[in-house]
């Protein structure tokens, strides 16, 4: 990997090690202040709104990536028009919620809960400045605007947690999360960019591209949006808000790590996506495969020697139910991170359309395997349906796309030679 390439993971990384450090020492003494049944209630909030936000960006998000990383003036003028559709699509398909949410939740707390989610996600929703940053391999900007929020977040809720405040309180960090790095985003974005701005006379001619061009593509990121929280929420609907506590414990934990991970193959995909010649962009996703393998595999023996212990010590006593579904789930998260690799791989060769359909069937598979594993074995259940879902999505669909070009660079990745030296590359 080229410098540039190494020294922007890092940047990126820098933000998740604060994460970390917060999930320790922080995440954890608020879950255990308040309970399995007020955590879940967030987490179910959280993944709710989540979803929207997904359909709120019509697919943009990798389309915009993508074109920032071979033309960077056409990149601002499709963030410049996709604002406003997002903005909309998200408060139409909000509304509903909140009013649901009114009418149903006598529970001021609840409430509290689901609005401060509302505004927390808006502000995601509109954060398409973070994808400029990272397309252009800048994440150091990412990485010092997020640490901010997330160092004042943090602080938050511990001094929530540490006084013993009403949990209502909570909303506030929840806003302040995304609110202070887009605020300070848009105003770097603004400053640097100042030629970027789209008269009004070509920004429908964008619209439409985002609209055509992220329709086949909006598909398969409501599908996955849908499948990777399916869990939580069939365990809401079947068992209740403290089973989706005690499972958003061991997602949180499980998923803590692919930071590394996400931060490595988000810095090398403007590389592939840059790359005309096919050799070298099979080569490339190849040896980024093998990295991501060779990273994960080590993190995951330690969670299963390594997991319980942490998680009673810090999460106390009534999250140890958590401990198996989180060993179980740090596999899916390294099968999920190979499986982006997989799908940006397909998305280099304008495969929208395959995984547009793809993701659909994965969500089928997702809400099947849940139900039933749900349905016997509970929390547990819903950690072996997300590892099925996730192995069959990186393997089985994707292997039907273009006479099996995937399959293709799995098998390369077996055959890659010297895989010692990938990181010298």
């Amino acid at each position: 990997m080229s410098r540039k390439i190494i020294y922007n993971s890092f940047w990126m990384m820098g933000e998740k090690l604060i994460s970390i450090f917060g999930l320790i020492f922080v995440t954890s003494f608020v879950a255990k202040y308040v309970g399995p049944e007020i955590y879940g209630q967030i987490a179910l909030a959280m993944t709710i709104f989540q979803i929207i936000v997904v359909i709120s960006q019509l697919g943009s998000d990798v389309i915009i990536f993508k074109r920032i990383s071979r033309n960077e003036k056409s990149g601002r003028h499709l963030i410049n028009a996709t604002l406003n559709i997002r903005a909309f699509i998200y408060l139409i398909f909000s509304a509903p919620i909140i009013i649901y949410s009114y009418i149903v939740n006598a529970d001021t707390e609840t409430l509290a809960f689901v609005i401060a989610t509302f505004v927390a996600c808006f502000i995601q929703a509109m954060d398409v400045y973070s994808i400029y940053y990272d397309a252009r391999l800048k994440s150091k900007t990412n990485t010092l605007t997020n640490i901010l929020g997330l160092v004042v977040s943090l602080m938050f809720r511990w001094g929530i947690a540490w006084l013993m405040l009403n949990p209502i309180w909570l909303c506030v960090p929840i806003c302040l999360t995304p609110a202070i790095p887009y605020f300070m985003r848009l105003y770097t974005y603004n400053k640097d960019n100042s030629s970027g701005y789209l008269k009004k006379k070509n920004k429908s001619r964008y619209n439409k591209y985002i609209l055509s061009a992220g329709t086949s593509f909006v598909l398969s990121s409501i599908s996955v949006a849908l499948y990777t929280r399916l869990s939580l929420l069939t365990l809401g609907v079947m068992l209740g808000q403290t089973a989706v506590g005690i499972y958003s414990v061991a997602v949180t934990l499980a998923t803590a790590w692919s930071f590394v991970l996400n931060s490595i193959i988000t810095s090398n995909l403007p590389s592939i996506f840059s790359e005309t010649n096919y050799e070298r962009v099979i080569r490339k996703a190849a040896k980024l495969l093998i990295i991501v393998t060779a990273i994960g595999t080590p993190v995951i023996i330690g969670a299963f020697f390594l997991g319980g212990e942490f998680i009673e010590y810090f999460y106390g006593p009534q999250y140890i139910p958590s401990i198996l579904p989180m060993q179980i789930l740090c596999v899916a998260t390294l099968l999920s991170s190979l499986g982006t690799v997989s799908a940006r791989y397909i998305a280099k060769f304008s495969g929208y359309l395959f995984l547009s359909k793809k993701m659909m069937l994965v969500a089928v598979f997702g809400l099947v395997f849940n139900f039933i594993f749900v349905k016997y074995y509970g929390v547990l259940g819903a950690a072996i349906a997300s590892l099925i879902t996730e192995f069959i999505s990186l393997t089985l669909l994707n292997y039907f796309f273009n006479h099996g070009m995937v399959f293709t660079l799995h098998k390369r990745c077996f055959l890659y030679r010297n895989k010692t030296a990938i990181l010298g590359d």
